[in-house]
């Protein structure tokens, strides 16, 4: 099972990196350090929002509708004003705000020493290339086990194993609990 950062680096053949480098006039060192650097924030909120059947329901539905995987085989689609607008929109079920994506980039800035608003552009671009990978992902996961079966949950499960990988410690997350309306 591949890591959110392997994921990522598969973009586009390979090319995605680069791509994103020379968008945003960086190296490959810099770009990788970005990445690095913004995966762990995209992991935790992904496995927010896939902690209870609401929030998987929501994202499975974002993921299939949103046609992502363009994104994800072409890195300059991304870089759109479609793909910035759908990137922003995955920003926000990731993040829940604009003020948290901020500091998700702050804190990048910080541990990478590249620039905070150079960051917060390469942000949706990334979530709109990530979500394709993860599609991909997801699909090729099902294919090869022939489908959902059993009640299982292969996305949760998969992100579950990237998280494993990256070291993010992943614990079951526990499910939200609704208020008593009573």
């Amino acid at each position: 099972m591949p890591s959110l950062f392997d994921i990522f680096s598969q973009a586009q053949n390979g090319a995605g990196m680069q791509a994103l480098a020379q968008q945003y006039g960086l190296s490959m060192q810099q770009t990788q350090a970005a990445i690095q650097a913004l995966l762990p924030a995209f992991s935790q909120g992904l496995q927010r929002n896939t902690a209870d059947p609401y929030g998987m329901g929501a994202f499975m539905t974002a993921m299939a509708s949103g046609q992502h995987a363009k994104y994800f085989e072409d890195a300059t689609r991304a870089f759109s004003p479609q793909g910035i607008n759908e990137g922003n929109g995955i920003l926000g079920h990731l993040f829940g705000s604009k003020d948290l994506s901020r500091a998700v980039a702050a804190q990048a800035a910080q541990a990478t020493g590249l620039s905070q608003q150079v960051l917060q552009q390469m942000l949706p671009a990334m979530a709109s290339m990530m979500m394709g990978g993860l599609f991909k992902q997801t699909n090729n996961q099902m294919q090869a086990a022939g489908g959902f079966g059993g009640g299982s949950n292969p996305l949760g499960e998969i992100i579950e194993e990237m998280m494993r990988q990256a070291g993010g410690g992943a614990q079951a997350p526990q499910p939200r609990q609704a208020p008593n309306p009573y």
